[in-house]
């Protein structure tokens, strides 16, 4: 029940939005609490609502305002009934990088689309051989229609710095003439679940310092 209750009170937001992600800002160094930033740039991104229903269609953008360190992204599309795990992937931005893909209708079930450069993981050749079909295993009765619907949470998940240390990951998601090398034994060894703060530094990551912004439209 808990669950319905915020999938419907999120759904209910969009009346008030016309466009932007609402964000959320972590204070630097310990975090004791949210705070929402008027300005749209946060940690943490929810976009209110997305819909493939009928001949809806969901664009969506996400940019990385820090124009110094790239930033590791979660993104997780929830289903509007039960706030389902429907697809997620996460998007290593660049520098000052803007990602961006459209959800519509696949048949039955929603597919996310992408042809931006930006790496993710699972990586977008991988994406595009399997559709881009949002799961229905975790719905309930394996419903595709709750995939149609539903809203977005985008967490910046992590940094990743230009220092010394860390050059291996952040080469490899570096814009290079417009396109990230997305280098496949890099972007392979992200997929090992993390030990420790020290294994996540070694692997070229740090402590998320929020940055984001996005945009989002539906469209019939």
């Amino acid at each position: 029940m808990r669950k319905n209750l915020l999938a419907l009170s999120i759904a209910a937001m969009v009346g008030g939005l016309s466009g932007v992600a609402n964000a959320a800002v972590i204070n630097n160094g310990d975090a004791t609490g949210l705070a929402i930033n008027p300005a749209g740039v946060g940690h943490i991104l929810v976009v209110p609502y997305f819909s493939t229903q009928g001949s809806n269609k969901t664009l969506l953008s996400i940019t990385n305002t820090d124009t110094t360190n790239g930033k590791a992204v979660k993104l997780r599309f929830r289903g509007a009934a039960n706030s389902d795990d429907i697809f997620d992937i996460t998007v290593y931005l660049s520098p000052g990088d803007v990602w961006t893909a459209d959800v519509a209708a696949d048949g039955d079930v929603s597919r996310l689309l992408t042809n931006d450069t930006s790496c993710t993981l699972p990586s977008i050749a991988d994406i595009k051989a399997q559709g881009g079909k949002f799961k229905t295993n975790r719905v309930q009765n394996n419903a595709a229609a709750q995939t149609r619907e539903g809203y977005v949470e985008i967490l910046n998940t992590a940094n990743i710095p230009p220092a010394a240390g860390a050059t291996t990951l952040y080469t490899a998601i570096k814009h290079v003439n417009g396109k990230a090398p997305c280098t496949a034994a890099t972007m392979d060894a992200q997929a090992v679940d993390l030990v420790d703060a020290t294994d996540a530094a070694t692997r070229g990551y740090a402590n998320p310092t929020g940055g984001l912004m996005a945009n989002w439209s539906i469209i019939n």
